[in-house]
């Protein structure tokens, strides 16, 4: 009995061949290409195809241009307080950072975007950032509604000065 059970297994063991993966197929039909970098807002779509980091769109990328923006500012029970209107400037520094100017002459504030339509402004003294006259200090978010919508942004920020705190929310238009 020992020598049939050998003998199976000697024949199962030369019967079995090893397995080879078969060779990578490639659809001839599959042309478009597709963002493969996890970084991009456009990661993977348009996926299956051929990967083409060229096609990303980073985060900073959809927001860099000029606009013109429309403030509401308001108190901390809701009321409005006045509304201004300014033109601001977005400028891309790499994937995910940016500089926005126009609040004051010649102040820039840095911005971090993410890959879900917004972005957030800095902070760098625990609280915002350092607005126009140097004692007050200003922090916020900016928000698209998707990729698509290349001409609106929604900005919402607070201005922490020494008579209080101001809240501010608007509109900007590209142009």
């Amino acid at each position: 009995m020992r020598n049939g059970l050998l003998f199976i297994l000697l024949l199962t063991a030369l019967a079995c061949k090893r397995y080879k993966d078969p060779a990578p197929f490639t659809d001839s039909r599959i042309k478009n290409k597709y963002c493969n970098d996890p970084a991009a807002i456009n990661y993977n779509w348009d996926f299956p195809g051929i990967p083409d980091n060229s096609v990303c769109i980073y985060p900073a990328q959809i927001y860099q241009g000029s606009y013109f923006y429309r403030d509401s500012i308001f108190n901390a029970a809701g009321t409005l307080l006045a509304q201004d209107s300014f033109n601001i400037s977005i400028i891309q520094i790499d994937s995910t950072h940016l500089t926005i100017s126009g609040f004051c002459d010649t102040t820039k504030y840095t911005a971090r975007a993410t890959r879900y339509y917004t972005f957030t402004l800095d902070s760098l003294l625990g609280n915002g950032q350092l607005y126009c006259n140097n004692k007050d200090t200003i922090a916020g978010k900016g928000i698209k509604n998707g990729i698509g919508d290349t001409s609106f942004l929604k900005l919402i920020y607070t201005l922490q000065t020494d008579t209080g705190v101001s809240y501010h929310s608007g509109t900007a238009t590209k142009f």
